[in-house]
Order: C-alpha cells, then structure tokens, then sequence
C-alpha cells in the first residue's frame, strides 16, 4: 500500500499522531492524506499500519462526520481475507483516521499502469481470478448483518482500481471500507468532488433518485474487471465533459465488448462483463455470489489450478526493484526508536478519541514498574486481569471514557487527582464477584501526565455518588457537574457490558446514541441529555432483567 516517493518533503517525519508514530508520507488522495506508521504505545510491536487522515474540507462537514463515524463503526467490524482490516477509527490532533491494515503490494491502477509501461499485459485467467476474489469480499460484506440478524446494508459506493489492493503474495483486499461511503454522498451535492471516479460509478449513483444498493457494487466490479481484461477504461469521456455529459454516457449503457476492444479475447467472456455492466440494477448479477459463480464457471474452463501463487509470481515480475526498495524502507522503520518520542506519545494517546478500535494489539502484562500512563488502557488491576470477560469489559470502559475526557481536557479547572472508583455491580452473573477498578483520570490537555508510581489515596468526594435507583440529579451546571456525568458514563458501560453478555444486543441501539450524544453533542446542554440517556438506559436494562 505504498508509492515508491513520497509526495511532499517528510522532514518533519517521524511524527507524533495519536498512538501512532508517523514514518512516511505514501500519497494525497480526494479524501484524505495516507501515511506508513506503526503503533507507538506498545514497544516492541513492529507491524506497520497505514494511517489515512480525513482532509480538513471533509472533515468540517458535520454530516460527513457523524456518517464516517457511523459507517466506520460497521466497517472495523469486517473481517475477511479479501478486505483490508480497519483497526481503529478515531480523531486525534484535531483530524479524524483510520487505522487500516497495511498491504505489502500495490493497487490494482498502479499494476495496470505498469504492465502497460512494461508492454504486457495481466493474463486473462489473472484477470478473472483477480475479480473473483474482489466479489468474494464485496459479498461478504454485502452479507453482514447486526445482532438481530437484520441486514446492515453495507455498500462501498467506491469501488475502483485504487481501492483494490493487489499483494506481492497474491492476495487481493478492498480497502477504503467506512469512508468511501460517506464521501460519495457528500459528493452527491458538490458535484466538483470525486470527479475522477465517475468512470466506476453506476447509473443510479449519477441520476437524481438512483437508489444506491448491492448491485451498485457489482456494477463498479464489472468497470474494474473490463480494464483488468483490456487495459482500458470502460469510458473515454470528452475532454471537459461536465456532470451532465458524463451521466448520459454512463446512463446509456452503451460499449464496446470486451472481445471487440481486444481481439485476443475469448468471446464467451462477453456476457459475464456485460451483464455486470448492465445499466438498469434489475439486469445485473442480483448478489456478488451470482457474479462470482459466474466468474468461476469461466475460470474452471481456462485454468482449474490457478492461485495466488500465480498472482504473486506476475506481480513480483513486474514490481522486482520496487519490492526490494520497499522492504528496505520498511526494514528502516524498525530502527526508529519509539522510546525517543515517548512522552509527545504519552500526551497525544491520552487526547486521542477513539470511536471504534480492533483488536489488533495483542495483549502484553508488564509488571508494576513499567507501567506508564499510555499503558493504562492496558493493564489493570491484577484482579481484574483473572476476571476474564469482565476485564474485557472493564478496558472498554476505560478506553471510552477517554471520549468524555477529551471533550473536558481544554476546559481552566485543574485535573483532579487519581481516584480509586468501586463500580456498583451488576446483577450477578454466574455467582461471580466483580471486582474494584483502579480508574485514573487523565491529565487535560495544558498538563502533560505523569507517570504512576503508586498507588494514590482516596480523595475525598466532591459529591455524594448517586445510586442507580435514585432520582436524576438536576443538569449538571458546573465543571464538578461534568466530572460527575463523565464518571457515569464509565460506570454505566461497565453496566452495560455485563448487561450485553447475559442478554444480548438488544439495547446496542440505545447505547451508540449515547457515544453519538457523547462525541458530537455541543454546549453544556450535552452532559444533562447524556446524563437523561444514561438513567433511561439503566431503567431498561432492569426493565429486562426483571422479565418485562
């Protein structure tokens, strides 16, 4: 997932960002500026990540955040060979990310480009099994439902050459999940954006009231799968075509068969491109199984043992000098010594808010001297630990509570010293204790953290601590009010975690438009809806508990 040059000068690479350590600059794209980086707070861990920036312009659209947050939420949820994992979606130094697996290869618009540079052409099998493995990835995701086994309705919107990964081990990812989406709306009333990809787009994504749905999907895989076999776009626009001039092109369906555009090819491959590319959606393949079983059909007839093996050896033919530079600038990357930015790291890990988070990190347990403050949402208290799911619980807890803090860390009042919070336990589960959590606030942002060396006293409560069953408090008017709402929020999670493993996701609704009110909420009027949602919640779940 990289380009050989960077695209700006890196001398102020590496950089700090978030819990990332920013290595090189790849590329610039219409949605956002990608970086090679590795994960800061774990030493030790060398897995390179790709980190991709939101760009400002899309991210001071309130509309596109709240669906890149949405979407993205779904999209770290995809798990599939064919699919590049999204490790965390989250904001930090004001730019919202992704945390997205990196691909050691290169996209589907370099690999076309350079077998033209190179006179060649990608065998048609490879062509083939290319777009198979494509579908397969779209249909899985296409497949996905929530815990109540409705379907979620997940579409990519964006399917191109550039967002299709191609590895030097011949595996085949779609990436771009969780932002692609919301971008194409956005764009839907710009119409000055993501110009460059009305080639893939499909009929019904360019008229007004086009519904957007699965066969838009495989409709953009047809387009890809047409210039993997010709080496050709499917559409040559007139040069300062406008948005109208390309919707009628597109709209009218009309092209030249593969067969036609190269005479090398076998006729019989005409029909499966075509009716991909079929301009109403009822003409296409309905489901990316039905392309795909299509694609294998032809595939079995040309070559029944073709395999990644035969990709990796065409695109390591291809890509033989860069694979070398690029392995070597990965290997570089090692030498960079996180321990060198570990307090910047400390102190932006801490104002990072993550909305989603994979696990992508493994799990260490160092001992009580090499605890440092960004390894808190880490460890816990070694009775926790033995606690199994409910440590799990309990890290989730802290980790979201870092969303309130941020939204606190720039407010004059100091922050308050390191408490020890005994939760209130859920009804039992199992006839098993819960225990303490050790919970540390984190430093605002004007004060950098400091590491923990012991234990801290009990300060004295600013507030008697409300019960579950007691009457809502009034709106919180006052920075204590805040503190007091955020702590809530941390209790209530580790409530609602127990909760969700006994009974399920039947309040999982409820809950994300909590984290919604929580992170895009404005004004002090959000803490009291929040506190409102949090008791309404409560009132639900022993509502359930107790059978109704």
């Amino acid at each position: 997932m990289m380009n050989p040059a960077p695209q700006r000068e890196d001398q102020e690479l590496p950089q700090v960002f978030g819990r990332y350590l920013l290595l090189r600059r790849l590329s610039r794209g219409g949605m956002g500026e990608i970086f090679l980086g590795k994960i800061g707070e774990i030493q030790g861990f060398e897995k390179p990540v790709i980190i991709k920036k939101v760009l400002p312009n899309l991210s001071a659209d309130e509309e596109f955040v709240k669906r890149f947050i949405d979407e993205a939420q779904v999209a770290i949820k995809l798990q599939h060979a064919n699919i590049a994992q999204v490790y965390e979606v989250g904001k930090a130094a004001g730019d919202y990310f992704l945390a997205i697996e990196y691909v050691e290869g290169r996209d589907l618009r370099r690999l076309i480009t350079r077998a033209r540079e190179a006179r060649t052409r990608l065998p048609p099998d490879l062509c083939l099994y290319i777009a198979r493995e494509l579908v397969a990835g779209l249909g899985y995701a296409h497949r996905r439902t929530d815990a109540d086994g409705k379907s979620l309705s997940l579409v990519h919107c964006d399917i191109s050459p550039p967002n299709v990964m191609v590895s030097f081990e011949g595996e085949v990812k779609v990436i771009d999940f969780g932002i692609a989406k919301s971008a194409i709306r956005i764009a839907g009333s710009n119409p000055n954006m993501g110009f460059g990809k009305f080639g893939y787009m499909a009929p019904e994504q360019l008229v007004r009231g086009g519904v957007v749905d699965r066969r838009t999907d495989i409709y953009a895989a047809g387009v890809v799968l047409y210039e993997l076999l010709t080496g050709e776009r499917l559409f040559l626009f007139p040069e300062g075509a406008d948005y109208k001039q390309i919707a009628r092109i597109v709209t009218k369906g009309e092209f030249t068969p593969v067969s036609e555009r190269d005479p090398r090819l076998d006729p019989s491959l005409d029909p499966i491109v075509g009716r991909a590319l079929a301009p109403r959606a009822d003409d296409r393949y309905q489901t990316c199984e039905e392309f795909r079983a299509a694609i294998q059909k032809k595939l079995y007839e040309m070559n029944p043992t073709i395999s990644g093996d035969s990709l990796a050896h065409f695109v390591r033919g291809l890509f033989a000098e860069e694979i070398v530079e690029e392995r070597a600038l990965v290997a570089s990357t090692r030498d960079v010594n996180v321990a060198e930015f570990q307090d910047e790291l400390t102190g932006s890990a801490t104002h990072t808010v993550t909305f989603a988070r994979a696990g992508m990190f493994g799990e260490r347990k160092p001992s009580q001297s090499q605890v440092t403050p960004s390894d808190r949402s880490h460890s816990l208290h070694p009775a926790v630990r033995r606690s199994g799911p409910l440590a799990i619980a309990a890290v989730a807890a802290m980790v979201l509570g870092g969303v309130f803090v941020y939204l606190v860390a720039h407010r004059p009042p100091p922050a308050p010293a390191p408490i020890v919070i005994k939760t209130p336990p859920p009804p039992p589960v199992a006839d098993r204790p819960v225990p303490a959590v050790v919970v540390t606030p984190l430093a605002p942002a004007h004060e950098a953290p400091k590491p923990a060396t012991a234990r801290p006293k009990r300060q004295p409560a600013a507030a008697p601590r409300r019960d579950e069953d007691e009457a809502p408090a009034a709106p919180p008017q006052a920075h204590r009010g805040h503190e007091a709402v955020e702590a809530k929020f941390r209790t209530v999670k580790q409530e609602y975690d127990a909760f969700k493993g006994e009974y399920g996701s039947r309040l999982e609704a409820q809950w994300d438009a909590i984290k919604r009110e929580a992170v895009l909420g404005k004004g002090d009027e959000k803490y009291e809806k929040v506190d409102a949602m949090l008791d309404k919640l409560r009132r639900d779940m022993a509502k359930i508990r107790d059978g109704g």
